[in-house]
């Protein structure tokens, strides 16, 4: 299977806080954006392979500023690493020009019968992607070992 490029799997959503969106303290709930990055990371890893995929894991979530009702948000996720069956899929959500959330999705590709294939590799073009791809291997490498994610 031929590699693929970082950038052919960028996908770049935006869209606004609704009401629906909030938790008991009037802010956008934690939840909604972990499944705001899933469905837009799901978005990336099908670019990459093909195909389809399912949610395999979700790493580093990380939360660092709230969001009103209201407020406009952008979702950027794009591959940044692969195994053999499974694409390592970076999530950044900002809002205002600040950093709202950052998380790593976990994808496997599947066939039809719901059985996992494999996946193109992947190569990195710039200084950017070079360095998110090898942020993203030692992440991997920290997962593997057991180690606690910070």
């Amino acid at each position: 299977m031929k590699p693929v490029s970082m950038s052919a799997s960028l996908t770049l959503i935006d869209g606004e806080v609704a009401s629906q969106d909030l938790n008991t303290h009037g802010i956008m709930h934690g939840g909604r954006l972990m499944t705001i990055c899933d469905e837009v990371g799901y978005l990336a890893a099908c670019k990459h392979c093909g195909g389809h995929g399912l949610t395999r894991a979700a790493h580093r979530l990380r939360f660092h500023a709230p969001m009103n009702e209201g407020d406009p948000f952008s979702v950027k996720t794009q591959v940044t690493m692969t195994t053999r069956t499974t694409m390592w899929v970076n999530c950044s959500i900002t809002s205002h020009g600040k950093q709202i959330m950052d998380a790593v999705f976990v994808y496997v590709a599947i066939d039809e019968n719901l059985q996992p294939v494999e996946v193109p590799g992947l190569f990195a073009k710039t200084d950017n992607e070079k360095k998110m791809m090898r942020d993203t291997e030692s992440l991997f490498s920290a997962v593997m070992a057991g180690e606690k994610i910070k």
